[in-house]
C-alpha cells in the first residue's frame, strides 16, 4: 500500500470524535466513540465486515462475494494489510466493547499503483471498479498529494443503525486527516445510504455513474444498473 507510515507521534488507539446517540434498547441518550482500531481487535473487525458488509454493501452483494469462499479469504487478507497501516476506525458505545461501525480506511500512495489480481472474479470486478474510478479522477495530480485517505468498506452493525453511526464514522476522517497531514480523502459510495452521509460531513461528487456506464466499462453488478455509484472527496483544510 506504499510508502507512507503512521506519524510514530500519534498514539495508537487515538479516540477521533464522541457524540450522544441512542442507547440500544431505549430513546435514552448515551456516548459513542470513534477511535483506531486496536489491533487486538482486528479480526473482530474483519468477522464484522464479512458477517455484514459483504451482504449489505450493493456492488459485494451484487457479485455474490457473501457466498464466494475464495472471495471472502482474499478480502480477508486485504482488510489485514488495511488494518496494519494502524488507521482504521471503528465506533464503540460507552461501556460496552461490542462492535458498533467499521470503516475500514487505508492511506494510497503515489509509489503504490500496482494492480492487484485476485483468484476471485468477485472480488477482482469489485476492486477494478473502485480503482478504475481513482485511476479517471486522477487524485494524486489534480489534487497536488503523494497520500490520500481512502477505504474499504464502512459497516454499521444492523442493531445500529438509525442514529447516525454512518456519519459520524466518515466525519472522523476531518480530525484524523488533520493529525496525519493529509489533505484529501476519496471513497467510492455505492449507495444513498452512504452518499448522503458523506455529503453531510462535505464529501462533493468527484465522479457520477450508474452501475450500467460501469458494466459498459467491463464491470458488471447485476440489478443495479439504473442505480448510481458516486466517487466522492472530502477536502481537508
Amino acid at each position: 500500500m506504499g510508502s507512507w507510515r503512521r506519524p510514530v507521534e500519534i498514539e495508537h488507539p487515538r479516540v477521533w470524535i464522541t457524540f450522544k446517540a441512542r442507547d440500544l434498547d431505549s430513546e435514552r441518550l448515551v456516548n459513542y466513540r470513534i477511535q483506531d482500531l486496536p489491533l487486538d481487535r482486528v479480526q473482530d473487525a474483519i468477522g464484522h465486515m464479512k458477517r455484514y458488509f459483504l451482504h449489505d454493501e450493493p456492488m459485494c452483494s451484487s457479485v455474490g462475494l457473501f457466498q464466494d469462499s475464495v472471495g471472502k479469504q482474499e478480502y480477508d487478507e486485504m482488510w489485514q494489510a488495511v488494518a496494519e497501516q494502524r488507521v482504521a476506525v471503528v465506533c464503540f458505545r460507552e461501556g460496552c466493547d461490542d462492535i458498533v461501525g467499521l470503516n475500514m480506511l487505508t492511506v494510497v500512495s503515489k509509489d503504490s499503483l500496482e494492480q492487484h489480481k485476485f483468484q476471485s472474479t468477485a472480488l477482482q470486478t469489485v476492486y477494478d471498479a473502485c480503482v478504475a474510478l481513482t485511476t479517471q479522477a486522477k487524485m494524486f495530480e489534480r489534487y497536488g498529494v503523494d497520500h490520500y485517505l481512502a477505504a474499504w468498506g464502512l459497516s454499521v452493525a444492523p442493531e445500529y443503525r438509525g442514529r447516525g453511526v454512518a456519519t459520524e464514522l466518515l466525519r472522523a476522517r476531518i480530525p484524523l486527516c488533520r493529525a496525519m497531514g493529509l489533505r484529501v480523502s476519496t471513497t467510492t459510495f455505492s449507495h444513498p445510504g452512504s452518499q448522503i452521509p458523506a455529503a453531510k460531513v462535505g464529501f462533493f461528487d468527484e465522479i457520477v455513474v450508474t452501475y450500467r456506464q460501469l458494466e459498459e466499462q467491463g464491470y458488471p453488478f447485476p440489478g443495479l444498473e439504473d442505480k448510481v455509484c458516486k466517487l466522492m472527496t472530502l477536502v481537508v483544510d
